[in-house]
């Protein structure tokens, strides 16, 4: 297929352009950069210039793609609300230019989503559309893109790691091999949800691969 990918230099999207160019797949990676431009063409793939403060740009590079894999999100998190909205916007200006097909989308959101109420399980066949974190709006979109009849999943992330990433706890990991003793909370029997990033990169492929509206995925390994 050939696939739309926005956030293709990112830390997950990048990954997602070797894992789709390997099984075959022909990427059409979104990039605001020059370097970024020389990172896709050197893996690959087709680059295409655009942000996510453009959404009909990128609804025009989605319209001639046969489906449409969507990573990309601004982790300014002083800004958390305002780019969630953001996310919105432009998760429905992709599933437009879908519309009247079964050209699949694939969004993503946090495996916390799927987390009926405080303190409970995160689960897949979970909506929970009163959910406070402000990041349920990207799922409130694909829902009212599903309504619509366009081919929506979703794909819900974890704390996402490799060897040389660990995500949101990489400054912890510092702290602690700078003060040589790590710091826990309690009796340190608290557990989170986490996944590589290659098994990731993996989910998404057959998340588009498989085309099946509405599903909900959560990328946890560990």
């Amino acid at each position: 297929m050939r696939i739309f990918l926005t956030g293709a230099t990112g830390f997950i999207g990048s990954a997602l352009v070797l894992e789709l160019i390997k099984a075959d797949h022909q990427v059409v990676g979104v990039t605001r950069s020059d370097a970024g431009a020389e990172a896709l063409a050197a893996a690959g793939a087709e680059v295409y210039r655009g942000t996510l403060e453009d959404p009909e740009g990128l609804r025009d590079g989605a319209a001639k793609a046969e489906a449409v894999i969507h990573t990309a999100f601004d982790h300014d998190f002083s800004r958390f609300v305002e780019n969630c909205e953001k996310d919105k916007r432009v998760i429905a200006a992709l599933g437009a230019a879908l519309a009247g097909s079964d050209r699949p989308l694939v969004i993503t959101s946090g495996v916390g989503m799927g987390s009926p109420g405080h303190g409970q399980l995160a689960i897949e066949d979970v909506f929970n559309a009163s959910h406070p974190n402000p990041r349920i709006a990207s799922e409130m979109a694909g829902n009212a893109l599903l309504d619509a009849g366009v081919n929506v999943s979703v794909v819900r992330l974890p704390q996402v790691h490799n060897p040389v990433k660990q995500g949101l706890i990489s400054p912890l990991i510092g702290i602690a091999r700078e003060k040589g003793v790590s710091a826990y909370v309690g009796e340190g029997r608290n557990r989170f949800s986490a996944g590589h990033l290659s098994d990731a990169a993996r989910l998404y492929r057959l998340a588009v691969e498989k085309r099946q509206p509405g599903a909900r995925y959560h990328a946890v390994g560990e």
